[in-house]
């Protein structure tokens, strides 16, 4: 029987996107008749190994401060270690995966892989450290970013395989040394979401949505989102029943906010993050949804909520880079609109149109659930395993 052993420092029922992902590709695997195994992180009184759905799971006792930036990087660098011993007691397995959380766990891949002869694969849902340069965590051009950035380059070029989640990405990679030829690009996929009508969503009765256009956010206000184009369009269609609902939270939810207040804007609403049992109903509840994302992060990250918006059946307004692999996967599908950031009339130009004319949205609405029928965590699974048996020969 084929073993693996996953390291990330999160797995639910700890939340996040990148925990909900690898619980999906371990849980696959193990009903495949793999022996899977997950390393990650623990809170004080989870127990410290544990079966679940086939997946056993080893927590190490390195948990995340959030009470300042310096303290958080202090968590992280010793988790970095101590994931690393905890990983070198642990049985042999044939492969072991290391994921982007905690940042920079991709060194640890080689160093396992050298002592216990795994061999090793990255699976990169973020690029670090550029990620965090980008976003001004790190200083850009200072010795210990270029240092982080080799100790990086180095270990993905040692690894027998580099998984990247976009096309974007993997041109990233390519300019990192990686051979093209250990590059598998599995797309992330949707969470499980069904697509709900207007009349039979309890969702948009709560929240008084009858009768108007409703265009979603839905998910983390992060500094990697861009929400000025939002705000500008919003401006443009005051008046109009066009109303924008940001559900969720984030770094930057309350400067949103209180632009929005400042320009006056009553078409704007914010929700908190709604439980996972409700993401049908919250999904299906707009007219048509926005993702968001600065430019120069393409390829460094891939917005995997792009991927749930089309599951739910509802056209995606993309705000960022046309190289990016949600832009693509929106053209392609013509499942919406790719917008440049600096045009925000185009953004409250097509709302107009889909607000003025039925037939065209409903047209949108098909052609998104059609894209969003193929990216599936079965498709995801049954790629990543192939992979894995393809390195095995």
């Amino acid at each position: 029987m084929p073993s693996i052993l996953f390291i990330n420092r999160v797995y639910p029922p700890a939340s996040g996107a990148t925990g909900e992902m690898l619980r999906d590709i371990a849980e696959a695997l193990a009903s495949r008749g793999w022996e899977v195994s997950v390393l990650t992180t623990g809170e004080t009184g989870e127990p410290k190994m544990a079966t679940r759905r086939g997946v056993h799971i080893h927590r190490a006792g390195a948990a995340l401060s959030r009470r300042s930036v310096i303290l958080r990087a202090a968590s992280y660098f010793v988790m970095i270690p101590w994931l690393l011993v905890r990983a070198l007691l642990l049985p042999r397995t044939d492969f072991v995966v290391t994921m982007t959380d905690p940042p920079m766990v991709a060194v640890l891949g080689p160093m396992i892989g050298f002592f216990k002869r795994n061999k090793v694969i990255h699976w990169a849902q973020d690029l670090y450290p550029e990620v965090a340069e980008e976003l001004g965590v790190l200083p850009k051009g200072k010795s210990l970013v270029a240092l982080l950035r080799s100790l990086s380059s180095q270990a993905l070029r040692s690894c027998d395989a580099v998984v990247s989640i976009g096309r974007c990405m993997t041109t990233r990679l390519v300019q990192r040394g990686v051979p093209y030829a250990r590059i598998f690009n599995i797309p992330n996929w949707a969470p499980p979401v069904m697509p709900i009508d207007h009349k039979n969503n309890p969702f948009r009765r709560e929240n008084h949505l009858e009768g108007d256009f409703v265009v979603v956010y839905s998910g983390n206000m992060g500094l990697a989102h861009d929400f000025d184009a939002v705000l500008k369009a919003a401006e443009i269609l005051q008046g109009r029943h066009i109303v924008f609902l940001m559900i969720g939270d984030g770094p930057r939810r309350a400067e949103v906010q209180r632009a929005a207040t400042a320009r006056g804007l009553s078409n704007i609403s914010f929700l908190p993050f709604q439980p996972a049992a409700k993401l049908s109903e919250s999904l299906s509840a707009g007219d048509a949804h926005l993702v968001t994302m600065r430019p120069n992060l393409c390829g460094l990250v891939v917005p995997s909520k792009v991927y749930g918006v089309l599951a739910a059946g509802r056209p995606c307004l993309f705000i960022g880079p046309a190289d990016s692999e949600a832009a693509r996967l929106i053209s392609e599908h013509d499942a919406g609109l790719v917008i440049d950031p600096s045009k925000p009339s185009d953004l409250a130009g097509i709302l107009l149109d889909w607000a003025s004319d039925p037939v065209a949205h409903a047209a949108a609405c098909r052609r998104a659930r059609i894209a969003g029928a193929s990216s599936t965590s079965q498709n995801a699974a049954a790629d990543f395993e192939e992979m894995l048996r393809s390195l095995l020969h």
